[in-house]
């Protein structure tokens, strides 16, 4: 197949435009939920606008206010004098690797994950929101309170047997999260009263957000990142577009070479029966005409059975029988018949 560097190219540009269009959609669905998201203030109005609404609640609101605990805050493991409502901890190897093409390059790996997290609430003043499931925020702004580099300490051994192994351990790497209570964040999610209480929790319309950015801010930078995706999509179906041309372009030379080749030798063979009835006796015995067309004399002779009874013209389209025995069509020779 001459086209297949054109087609595994194909393959992969459809593939990136999948992609890139998938996160177009995705930054387009965000943007367009923004926009229509209200922002609601967190005050004694909240609970009647929710009231008002279908099912007490709204699908995609945002609200800003101030983190404060739902009891006894969390206290940092390595900053006992920093306190939260959202911890996370991570442990993380640097290390040398060996690729494929024989080049070392740096890597990190996660080791160790884990989290904490105590309820929590967005106030201002009297009023609060409870934070439902915070940690499954898809943009979630935390502080980095506590952050030790170690670097390892490698024997001769341990540089002997890295170098076989093709990973060497370069250090690790501690740190540690937190949502710091008192911070003033926005919120982004369903919001939802249940009775006496107002909750924000993961919304089925766009992703949960809990960000020191505002609504304006955030709504830039999903513009711009769909900006950004309409234009590799732009640019990837235009490759594609390209490449089908290629592609067909071929096929076409392909097709219209096999036409013409074609075409050339029906005419030859046309040629060829002409010339062949020219030379043909025109006078000939019904013993001597063919068995099947009763047309041209017999040319052609079946083997093994050895009847001669067909016309070249005949013999092209009877390959398996002999028309006069029945037996089976081995091979077929010229016979002249004087």
């Amino acid at each position: 197949m001459d086209f297949l560097q054109e087609a595994v190219f194909l393959g992969v540009d459809v593939l990136v435009l999948g992609l890139c269009f998938k996160e177009y959609y995705q930054c387009k669905k965000i943007s367009t939920a923004l926009k229509e998201a209200p922002q609601l203030g967190i005050d004694e109005t909240l609970p009647e606008k929710l009231k008002r609404s279908s099912d007490n609640k709204i699908k995609y609101g945002v609200i800003r206010g101030t983190v404060t605990p739902i009891g006894t805050p969390l206290k940092c493991v390595m900053s006992p004098s920093v306190t939260g409502v959202l911890q996370i901890m991570k442990l993380n190897e640097h290390r040398v690797a060996r690729g494929f093409a024989g080049f070392w390059a740096e890597q990190r790996k996660l080791i160790h994950f884990s989290y904490n997290e105590v309820p929590f609430q967005l106030t201002n003043g009297k009023l609060g929101v409870e934070i439902v499931d915070g940690l499954s925020a898809e943009i979630l702004d935390m502080d980095t309170v506590y952050d030790n580099y170690e670097p390892s300490s490698l024997s001769f051994f341990d540089h002997i047997f890295g170098f076989f192994s093709g990973v060497r351990q370069k250090g690790m790497q501690t740190t540690e999260e937190v949502l710091r209570d008192g911070s003033f964040i926005t919120a982004v999610g369903e919001i939802e009263l249940d009775g006496e209480t107002i909750r924000l929790q993961p919304s089925s319309v766009a992703p949960m957000f809990l960000t020191t950015a505002t609504r304006n801010t955030l709504l830039k930078k999903f513009e711009e990142a769909k900006s950004s995706m309409l234009f590799k999509v732009i640019v990837c179906s235009a490759i594609s577009a390209v490449l089908v041309g290629l592609i067909t372009r071929k096929i076409y030379k392909r097709k219209k070479m096999e036409w013409e080749e074609r075409r050339l030798r029906e005419k030859l063979e046309k040629s060829r029966v002409q010339r062949r009835a020219l030379a043909r006796q025109q006078v000939f015995n019904d013993e001597q005409r063919c068995v099947v067309c009763v047309d041209n004399p017999k040319e052609v002779i079946c083997l093994p059975c050895g009847h001669v009874c067909l016309c070249e013209n005949c013999a092209e389209k009877i390959k398996l029988n002999c028309p006069v025995c029945r037996s089976k069509i081995e091979s077929k020779a010229a016979a002249f018949i004087t």
